[in-house]
């Protein structure tokens, strides 16, 4: 099970749950690569046993919500066009 956390701009209770998105999210498994960010597209849910990664909940300002999330990561997504 890998360790991951995003920051959300919403209220944790209105936060859209079981839906495909794009997001930022940090790895949190300790090692060379820990604190790495990218964009994925991933399905969030709020039971933590549902999907294979846990996922900690930021809110704007950095707070963390207390009860872990889990996700599954369906693809990263390259947001920086080629030929660049």
């Amino acid at each position: 099970m890998a360790e991951w956390d995003t920051y959300i701009n919403v209220d944790f209770k209105d936060m859209p749950a079981e839906q495909e998105r794009v997001a930022i999210i940090r790895d949190l498994t300790p090692g060379k690569y820990k604190y790495r960010s990218t964009y994925a597209k991933v399905k969030i849910s709020k039971d933590a046993a549902k999907y294979p990664d846990q996922l900690w909940i930021r809110l704007g300002r950095g707070q963390l919500v207390p009860t872990p999330c889990s996700m599954k990561i369906l693809e990263l997504v390259n947001v920086i066009p080629k030929g660049l």
